[in-house]
Order: structure tokens, then sequence, then C-alpha cells
């Protein structure tokens, strides 16, 4: 339903504003007795409860990426109005306080990579600019790679439809939440193509991939691949780089060469993570 695909392209570039269902049902424009009952429908939750998970599974992920990060700021940066309130939402739906969190998915990691499973060489990497770009895309659930694949073809065709991706197409994929603190049937991805175009018309459709320098590692695997590059580039490289990751800022990869006879896990790609100097 466009409408409410429209409303939620808005509540994921402001999900940290005090956004009232009044506000959400004019930009459907519908009412907003019948705008909650179809976003319910459509997506599951209430408006209001959407916006929350949204939050709460930001605040979980800033967590673990961004240790020396106050939980104090973490609560103002993801939208609550005061730490008690971010605490109180925080273990009613993970359980435990925000800081028992933090120390036991720092655990786990440091667990994991101990395993049989930690790569026998460290991943190549290089850290470059990235200009700052627009894609169209689509929005997806990492829970099955065929989607994910399908929804490439998909834009691909709307975007060729259109002639605003050139000859030689860009596809490009954007991590909104991370599979550590969101449920991967809850995990959005972005999958993209890059467009020489800022249409209005189709503002919508459209996410900005920010120009900054990128920690750029080549890889291949699916979406298990992708976390375990990116927690040992975090926890084992990056340190020596002398830079450090930039909040705010995205992780997207960038596809090579598409291949549509071939399934997710097996294109080749760049996975880029925004990093700045210490």
């Amino acid at each position: 339903m466009q409408a409410i695909e429209r409303t939620l392209h808005y509540i994921q570039q402001h999900f940290k504003d005090d956004l009232s269902l009044e506000q959400l049902a004019a930009h459907a424009n519908y009412s907003p007795f019948h705008f909650q009952r179809l976003f319910k429908q459509y997506v599951g939750e209430s408006p209001k409860q959407y916006m929350l998970r949204l939050r709460l599974q930001r605040a979980a992920k800033d967590l673990f990426f961004y240790p020396d990060k106050t939980i104090y700021a973490i609560a103002m940066d993801t939208g609550f109005s005061s730490q008690a309130v971010f605490a109180r939402a925080f273990k009613a739906r993970y359980g435990v306080n925000a800081e028992t969190y933090r120390a036991e998915e720092l655990l786990a990691v440091e667990y994991k990579h101990q395993q049989a499973n930690v790569m026998n060489e460290p991943p190549p990497f290089s850290i470059q600019r990235i200009e700052r770009f627009e894609m169209a895309y689509e929005t997806v659930y990492m829970q099955n790679e065929e989607d994910v694949m399908q929804a490439f073809k998909r834009i691909g065709n709307w975007a060729a439809a259109r002639d605003i991706a050139g000859a030689d197409p860009l596809y490009c994929g954007v991590y909104l939440d991370s599979p550590i603190s969101t449920p991967a049937d809850k995990c959005r991805y972005l999958a993209g193509i890059k467009i020489n175009t800022s249409n209005p018309d189709y503002r919508e459709r459209i996410y900005t991939c920010e120009g900054a320098k990128y920690a750029q590692i080549p890889f291949c695997g699916g979406f298990d691949t992708v976390l375990d590059y990116a927690l040992y580039f975090k926890k084992k490289q990056l340190q020596e780089t002398g830079y450090s990751l930039v909040e705010g800022v995205r992780g997207f990869e960038l596809f090579a060469e598409m291949d549509f006879s071939k399934p997710y896990r097996e294109q080749f790609r760049t996975l880029c993570v925004a990093v700045q100097p210490k």
C-alpha cells in the first residue's frame, strides 16, 4: 500500500522526532482512525509501537557499536524525553537494563571471536573517500536472501524504465538495522541502485548515502558474513588505523557486478563503513 510505504519512509527519516498519530495520518492523507487501522494491518504494529521499536533497536545498536557513549547520550539521540523513560522502555523490551545489555553483548562478541569460526586471515581493507550519492531503493527484510535478490531486480527494472541508472548500473545495499539488536524478520535492508537524478517525484523511494571516508572491505557471503566482517574490522583492525567509526552514518555495500543468476550470498561486493580520524 503506497500510502503506508510513504509513511514508513517518513518515519525512517524522522523516527527520533515526536511524531503524533495526527501528523502521520495527515502525511498519508487518511483520518487518524483509518490510518491507524491500515498501518497496523500492514505493519503488524501500531504507529506508536513501531516507532518505539525502531528507537530501542537503534539504541541497542549504539550501545554495542559505541561502548564509550553514555547511556544518557544514547537515550537523547534516539528520541527519548529522558533517561528514565528510556530505561523503562529498554528493560521492558530486552529484559535487562542498558548497562547489562551492553556488557553481555560485548562479552558475547568477544567469545565468538575466540571460537573456531574466527577468520584465520584478516580481511583486506582500504580507506578511501566516497562522495555523496543517491540511490533508489526498495525495503526488504533480511530473513530471506531470495527476497533481497527479487527486490534488487524490481528496483533495477524500475530505474531502467525511467533511464535514471545509466548504462553501467551500480547496485547498493544499506543496512538500516543490525542483526545484533533486531530479529531477522524485522531487520530492514534497502536494496538499491545508484541514480543520476534528484527528481522530487521519486523522493519517497530515494536514500542518500553520505559523503565520507569509508573503510572498504571486499567480501562474498550472506548477511551472517557481513556481520562477521564488520565485527572483526571494528574489534581487531579499526584501532590500528588511527580512525574511529562515524556515528549516525549507516554502512552499506556496493556490488562489483550484479549477477542475477547467482544468489545473494554469492555476489562479490564491498562493505563500506564510515570512519573518521580519532
